[in-house]
Parts: C-alpha cells; sequence; structure tokens
C-alpha cells in the first residue's frame, strides 16, 4: 500500500509536484480492517482531512506527537474529504496500478499569514486536534513553503494497492 500526494498553485498554470508518502504503521493497519473486515475509527461515513505540517516523519509518527502543525492564524484548518464518490471521484490504473484519488482541497490564507511555514501534508481522521489516526505524511517539498495573506494551493491524496 502506497500512496502520494499532489500539490499545486491555482494560480499558476503548471503541473502538480508530487510528494510520495509514508503510510504509517497504524496507517496501513486501518486501511486494511476498513478493507478486510468493514471496522473503520473513521466511522458511520466520517470523512478524512488533509493538513499541512514540518515534521520529519518516522513509521511509527502518530496523531499526538505532531508539533508542527500551523495555528488558525490566517484561517488554517485541515481540509474535509469525504468518503464517498464526491471526495474520491476517481478511481484509474496509473502506471499498471489501480489507485484512487481524492478530489481536491485548497488551502487559503486569509487575513493573515499562516502561523509557520509546511513542507510536508498528511491525513488523517480528525478535523483538528491530537486525538485521532495518522494515516499518512508526505515526502518534504523542496524547502518549506510559508502561505502568505492570499495565497493558495491545491491538495489531493491518491492511494495505491499495490
Amino acid at each position: 500500500m502506497r500512496g502520494e500526494y499532489l500539490i499545486w498553485d491555482p494560480a499558476k498554470d503548471v503541473a502538480p509536484l508530487i510528494l510520495p508518502n509514508l503510510v504509517t504503521d497504524t496507517g496501513e493497519e486501518e486501511f486494511l480492517k476498513m478493507i478486510m473486515q468493514n471496522v473503520s475509527a473513521v466511522a458511520g461515513g466520517a470523512n478524512f482531512f488533509i493538513g499541512m505540517l514540518d515534521e520529519t516523519p518516522t513509521e511509527t509518527l502518530t496523531l499526538s506527537a505532531i508539533t508542527t502543525e500551523p495555528t488558525s492564524a490566517g484561517t488554517y484548518s485541515r481540509k474535509s474529504v469525504a468518503r464517498n464518490t464526491t471526495g474520491w471521484p476517481t478511481v484509474a490504473t496509473i502506471n499498471g496500478h489501480k489507485c484512487i484519488t481524492s478530489a481536491g482541497v485548497t488551502f487559503t490564507a486569509s487575513g493573515a499569514n499562516f502561523s509557520r511555514a509546511f513542507s510536508r501534508l498528511f491525513l488523517t481522521d480528525q478535523a483538528s486536534g491530537t486525538a485521532g489516526i495518522l494515516y499518512s505524511i508526505s515526502g518534504p517539498l523542496v524547502s518549506p513553503l510559508l502561505l502568505v495573506s492570499g495565497q493558495s494551493r491545491v491538495v489531493q491524496y491518491r492511494l495505491y494497492m499495490n
């Protein structure tokens, strides 16, 4: 099981950056339970959420250990991805492997800059806080990026089953 994050500046006509990801140990277990046991920590149609951070990942990293997510300054918040065909509209074959890609979510700094730069993205089952599951964390951007007021980035998550 592997995945990747796609991120781009909607103000520019350029291809998205593709950041491979690390599916955490807990993420692997939870994805397998969802598929094979119909057991999910993301219960009853609840959503996944994509967030930003500047953390160095490990397979054992947990949501409660993250210390580098921006605060709510500049209206930062994790972005919701519904667990349905609207939130995950595209099932495709890429390079011979089946994958599913989320709809794009937009992070926009509004009224102020985000409180800190980010270098990675993550997928969780929580809209905020640290009591939840960290499913995956992306590889790093070339250099950390601070969204200043008025700037946006669009993000998608793609999960492969290979």
